[in-house]
């Protein structure tokens, strides 16, 4: 095999489709989250100065703060799956390619040849592991925004924490 079949392009066009659907499934409760956080914060110049409005009220800013980790959990626990996953499939992946390069031993070619239509041999599973990594960053990227939110939420409650704006004679402000 020394070009792609069409059925291996369309496996490929598919499994790209497929990795962006997979990343925005697994990520949108917790994109979700920062998206709140976004949409609840105003800065806007006004005259020459910054102004700046944050509609969360203490607790929000609680439930973000125990709710963006959780997420974060949940989503690290599936990225640990994935790379389970991908770890034993590279290991068979090795393992059929070395078996199609015996195979292809007193064939005509230079070696490089040969590797690479042993490689050709197991494409399609070499596509498939490879969608899942990039659906593994996909997440972890999702994951690395997320903890930078986290880290603004922290700083703003710390903020008001000192600043007397939490209530903590019960009810809610």
């Amino acid at each position: 095999m020394e070009e792609l079949t069409k059925q291996q392009e369309e496996l490929i066009n598919n499994l790209e489709v497929y990795a962006q659907l997979e990343v925005e499934k697994e990520t949108k409760p917790l994109q979700d989250l920062i998206d709140l956080v976004n949409a609840s914060v105003d800065i806007r110049l006004v005259n020459g100065s910054v102004v700046s409005d944050i509609r969360l009220g203490s607790f929000e800013l609680e439930a973000l703060a125990m709710r963006i980790p959780a997420e974060c959990s949940r989503l690290q626990a599936r990225l640990n799956q994935y790379n389970t996953k991908n770890l034993f499939r590279d290991m068979r992946l090795d393992a059929k390619v070395a078996v199609e390069l015996s195979k292809l031993i007193g064939t005509k070619g230079a070696a490089e040849e040969r590797k690479k239509k042993a490689e050709m041999s197991v494409l399609d599973e070499r596509v498939q592991n490879a969608v899942n990594k990039l659906i593994i960053r996909g997440i972890q990227g999702c994951i690395d925004r997320a903890d930078k939110v986290y880290e603004g939420v922290k700083k703003v409650m710390d903020f008001r924490s000192k600043e007397g704006f939490f209530d903590r004679k019960g009810g809610r402000p």
